[in-house]
């Protein structure tokens, strides 16, 4: 399995900037690591995946990413839009939908992860229950545990840096959940090797969003949770982050 990096973070050589939405992203190198859980049904079984190396970005897509994308296209609005709880420009996006997330990473020259991809991104290859170890989360280390209509919100992105991933990706356990590329199956019963870039079936009625968010309890915050979400639902708590494919420059 592939070596994870320090605590101190990723090194420069494992950070760019996209040239379109001037976003932050992280070199996710290739790697095997035993997706799943024991922990739910939805969760089971484990099974060992090999994901390529990819970039990922550091956090979410902001407000002021997503304005750019939108001025540039003429997009239809997000919701929560005019919203003052959820409209600061360094927050993440939310009120988007699937097809909103996958036209602007199309935009920036990328793509929605696959949940195999998120979920390494997320914990690496050592097992871990959260983005940072197995310790149980608090309030200085992830947003979460926020009421619905009485003032919760997101956070600033990338705000929380004691939510960080073995990789150096922020804001995988909370803030805001995030759209992936996946339609849901349940995981394989049984397989032989690992799964080489799983990407979900070819077609739905259900997408994949992972992470946690403001909204939800500490015990939901583990890297393997699974949420289940029909396409077109837009949310004060969800959002996304985009991919970008490796292009030869997986060094590390």
């Amino acid at each position: 399995m592939t070596n994870q990096p320090s605590a101190a973070g990723p090194p420069e050589s494992a950070l760019r900037k996209d040239p379109k939405d001037d976003s932050t992203l992280v070199l996710i190198p290739g790697g095997e690591f035993m997706m799943g859980s024991d922990e739910f049904s939805v969760e089971r079984p484990p099974h060992l995946v090999k994901v390529d190396p990819f970039w990922i970005g550091q956090t979410a897509v902001t407000n002021a990413m997503y304005g750019r994308f939108q001025a540039e296209t003429g997009h239809r609005a997000r919701d929560f839009e005019n919203d003052a709880l959820y409209n600061a420009a360094d927050q993440p996006a939310v009120g988007v939908d699937y097809d909103d997330a996958a036209a602007y990473c199309r935009w920036a020259g990328g793509r929605l992860p696959t949940e195999a991809e998120w979920e390494f991104a997320a914990r690496g290859t050592d097992g871990r229950t959260y983005p940072w170890g197995n310790a149980a989360p608090d309030r200085k280390q992830a947003v979460y545990g926020l009421v619905y209509g009485k003032g919760g919100r997101a956070a600033p992105a990338g705000s929380t840096p004691g939510d960080v991933s073995p990789f150096g990706v922020l804001d995988m356990a909370g803030n805001v959940l995030e759209w992936c590329a996946d339609w849901y199956a349940p995981y394989p019963a049984d397989s032989a090797g690992p799964l080489e870039n799983p990407g979900g079936p070819p077609q739905g009625n259900r997408r994949i969003m992972r992470g946690g968010c403001w909204t939800y309890q500490a015990q939901s915050l583990r890297v393997t949770e699974r949420l289940l979400t029909v396409p077109h639902q837009k949310l004060s708590y969800a959002g996304f982050r985009m991919v970008v494919d490796s292009a030869g420059d997986e060094s590390l």
